[in-house]
């Protein structure tokens, strides 16, 4: 073999190997405010989920999920809050409403010394094959009451692009997938809300 042939093989060997690894494709949308970087969040509280009619054991999944994710991709201090916690404040309810309570943002920063609160919507649900999840997340300032961040993700598993990345998702997360446990992938909720999670946190 040619040196000139030698170098070529070895140069689409190495090419190869480094489209080798693959990112999630993003489904998400995201908006941020031009002064983000001038707010303080260390400590951010993540409230919990509604819309959709959850039921209580799906939107703490959901919300363990939002943590795990938001954990791993931002250097937040994050605080999982409970139902308690807005115990005698105004409901937030952003996706209905277009607004959110002063009071209620402030009473909670001040409960539990947040710089923010992570706010999750579930405006779509539906559990059966083909599952299908539309969220929305505000990041909101405590300070300033202001969405700093904003994101939008609605994903149905009967779309060919859904499938494709969560796909890539699954085997950088769980390494190889086969047939079998793919199909149940996409029936379960849990692993559903969790890939959400990453599309919405990934943004951030």
């Amino acid at each position: 073999m040619s040196r000139a042939l030698a170098l070529f093989w070895l140069s689409l060997g190495l090419a190869a190997c480094a489209s080798t690894p693959q990112s999630v494709p993003p489904l998400a949308s995201a908006r941020v405010v031009g002064d983000f970087d001038s707010y303080t969040l260390q400590r951010v509280g993540i409230v919990p989920v509604s819309g959709g009619d959850l039921p209580n054991n799906e939107a703490l999944e959901l919300q363990a999920a939002l943590l795990a994710e938001f954990s791993a991709g931002t250097d937040f201090e994050l605080v999982a809050l409970a139902g308690e916690d807005l115990a005698e404040t105004p409901p937030l309810e952003p996706y209905r409403r277009g607004w959110y309570s002063p009071r209620t943002i402030l009473t909670l920063a001040r409960r539990h010394r947040l710089d923010g609160l992570l706010i999750a919507t579930v405006t779509d649900r539906q559990v059966y094959h083909p599952q299908r999840l539309g969220l929305q997340v505000d990041l909101v300032s405590a300070e300033t009451g202001q969405t700093l961040w904003y994101s939008a993700l609605h994903i149905d598993a009967a779309e060919s692009r859904v499938r494709d990345s969560m796909g890539v998702w699954a085997r950088e997360t769980l390494g190889d997938v086969s047939e079998a446990s793919w199909e149940s992938m996409l029936m379960s909720p849990r692993r559903f809300a969790r890939f959400a999670a990453h599309q919405v946190a990934s943004l951030l």
